[in-house]
Formats: structure tokens, sequence, C-alpha cells
């Protein structure tokens, strides 16, 4: 630990602010946070950046309160508590660093009484939305709509398996021609 202690003005503070909470909100947001936090710890050490920014706030304008926090805080915490709490779980699970997302869903769907072929359809039709950014298939197939593809694996198996099997031949509808 240094043996001087930065100090910024109110100003730069809340421009340190203003570049941090995109950022974290991008990470809560898009993405896959859980990877984020899995292996960087991002999500916790950008809100731990957040909170001592209002705490620096609130001494600079003095503030005593009690809670010098915002009332939006909470909340925050809240969210990024969650995703902490999911990538642990990733972490136990995954048996390598190398686990992904669509792993950890694979595991899952078959912890679930997925068949083993439609569990491997739906990983690595979810891998390739990530890795070819099929941004308009979010909704569908993303690491965020897991536990809606697990719901369809097990209620229309079927029906995944066509539609998972025709997004992947046609890399997320770019090649519809193709696949016809």
């Amino acid at each position: 630990m240094p043996d001087w202690a930065p100090s910024f003005t109110l100003n730069e503070l809340y421009e340190i602010s203003d570049a941090v909470m995109p950022v974290l909100r991008g990470y809560l947001e898009h993405g896959d946070p859980e990877q984020h936090e899995l292996r960087y710890g991002s999500a916790s050490t950008l809100l731990e950046i957040v909170r001592k920014l209002n705490l620096s706030f609130a001494k600079s304008s003095g503030v005593s309160r009690g809670n010098e926090l915002p009332d939006w805080f909470p909340d925050l915490e809240q969210q990024v508590r969650q995703f902490r709490e999911s990538a642990l779980e990733m972490a136990r699970h995954g048996a390598t660093p190398e686990s992904y997302a669509w792993d950890y869903w694979k595991t899952k769907a078959l912890a679930a009484g997925v068949a083993g072929d439609l569990a491997e359809l739906g990983r690595a039709v979810m891998r390739e939305h990530y890795q070819h950014g099929w941004s308009s298939y979010d909704n569908e197939v993303s690491v965020r709509s897991g536990d809606e593809m697990l719901r369809l694996a097990l209620n229309e198996p079927d029906r995944a398996a066509a539609r998972w099997q025709r997004l992947l031949d046609t890399d997320g509808g770019k090649h519809v021609a193709q696949a016809a």
C-alpha cells in the first residue's frame, strides 16, 4: 500500500463515476456477466468502485445521514450479488477453466432430463450465437435465454431440435438459401 492517498475533487469523482457506471451496467445487461465475474471479478470490482465513489461523494458533500449510499445502490448490489452467485455456481460445476456458459447449460440440461444429443445441440447453438454474433436471436438461444431453452427442450424436444439445427445450418439465418 502506498504511503500517499490520492485526492480527487468532487468533479473528478463525478467523472470517474460517469465512466464506471456504463461499464458496470454493460456487464450486467449485455454479454455474459457470469463469465466476466467468474474470470475477472469485474462486476464485483466495479461495484466496489461505485460504492467507494459514492462514499467519497457523501464525504465531500458533508453528508452523514448514516447511509451515504444512494437509494438505487441496494438494487444494483443485489443484481451484482446474483451474478456473483451464478458465477460461483458455474465454477463449482465447471471442471476446467475452459468451461463456458454453454457448457454449464448442457450440464444443467442433462441434469434436468434433456436427452444427451439435444443437450449437445442446445450447447452448440448457444455457443454459435455468442461466437457469431447472432444478436437477432438473443431472446431465443443466448446465454441469457438459457432457462427458456431448457423449458423448450423439456416440453417440446422435437421443436427445439428442429429450430436449433436450422439456426446452426444457416449460421443464424445468414445462409437461408443454402439450407433450403
